[in-house]
């Protein structure tokens, strides 16, 4: 028997696109490399202290996912988090509302993935097209299939080889741009005086600084810090080795907080390898109905993560429209 679609990935554009195949009463199979969903929608779990290393909030500029995230903030899935925010110039504290995930950003695609069958720790590395339809072929060469359909829901470097036997798909990819991304986890045990929760364009080192467990539903004890890099920074350090970025990082946001000396209780650098996207696709998604395979992404259209709920929706129609 063969099974419909098959989906790669499972952060915000992959279980985007399996709920609007769900929704036209097509049977969907998700297969995530992490061992847990989200994409860069995530949140880590370092001992007992949590914290959101990738996306940091959400806004809603269509009606569409304005919509989604007002439902799943009736679940308890997300809330408001309104931080006094610090940019760069004499005197400027913002304060505007931003969604976050509850009790992290990983809980924003929970109710996507509720009742879908997902695989994670399954890292997808070809595409075989036989006479009764697509099969996924893993890095332990096991495999599964066949699908009718194959949606590729994963950063545009990662969706290439498995696309590059499809021209129509393959030529437009190379033209998308992903930058790295360093992300630091810090834990302070005690607070540190500060009258903004958020600090953005720091220098040309630090991008971002954030205390994470000012969101809603955090644990408020001590500090919790996240920290991004800058794009440029990151790529000029993005085969440094993690404790030697978090020390300069550290470093750098401790003299421009003014901090006393003081040393986290833990420190934790990440790289995200295509954390940011530089040049956009400027298509919602990519199809190719002849071979039934397609692609989507925030990458599609910019670097938010609105993009990617609306690039996976895109491609679930399509694919829907060509199994109708």
């Amino acid at each position: 028997m063969i099974n419909q679609v098959a989906i790669i990935g499972a952060g915000l554009a992959g279980l985007s696109c399996a709920q609007t195949l769900r929704s036209a009463g097509i049977s969907v199979e998700v297969f995530e490399e992490d061992r847990n969903v989200g994409g860069r929608l995530a949140t880590t779990c370092l001992g007992s202290d949590r914290f959101d290393p990738g996306a940091q909030y959400l806004l809603a500029q269509t009606d569409e996912f304005g919509r989604y995230l007002s439902e799943i903030a009736g679940l308890g899935f997300a809330d408001t988090w309104t931080p006094r925010q610090w940019k760069p110039g004499p005197g400027k504290t913002v304060r505007e509302p931003w969604i976050v995930g509850t009790p992290g950003m990983s809980s924003i695609v929970r109710p996507m993935a509720d009742g879908v069958r997902v695989s994670v720790g399954r890292r997808v590395q070809s595409l075989e097209r036989r006479e009764k339809g697509w099969h996924l072929w893993f890095a332990d060469e096991a495999s599964a299939g066949p699908f009718e359909a194959v949606a590729i829901a994963v950063p545009a470097a990662a969706a290439l080889p498995l696309t590059e036997r499809i021209d129509r798909l393959a030529s437009p990819l190379r033209n998308v741009l992903m930058l790295p991304c360093w992300s630091l986890m810090v834990r302070l045990d005690q607070k540190k005086t500060s009258e903004h929760d958020v600090f953005t364009d720091v220098s040309e080192v630090v991008r971002w600084i954030a205390h994470d467990n000012t969101k809603p539903g955090r644990d408020p004890r001590g500090e919790a810090l996240v920290i991004h890099a800058s794009s440029a920074w990151s790529l000029a350090a993005e085969q440094a080795d993690p404790e030697d970025v978090a020390e300069e990082l550290w470093s750098e946001v401790g003299e421009f907080l003014n901090l006393p000396p003081v040393r986290p209780s833990r420190m934790t650098a990440f790289l995200w390898r295509q954390g940011i996207v530089g040049r956009a696709l400027g298509e919602t998604h990519l199809y190719c109905p002849e071979t039934q395979v397609g692609v989507a992404g925030d990458w599609c259209l910019g670097s938010f993560a609105e993009h990617a709920f609306i690039s996976g929706r895109h491609l679930g129609q399509a694919i829907a429209g060509a199994l109708a």
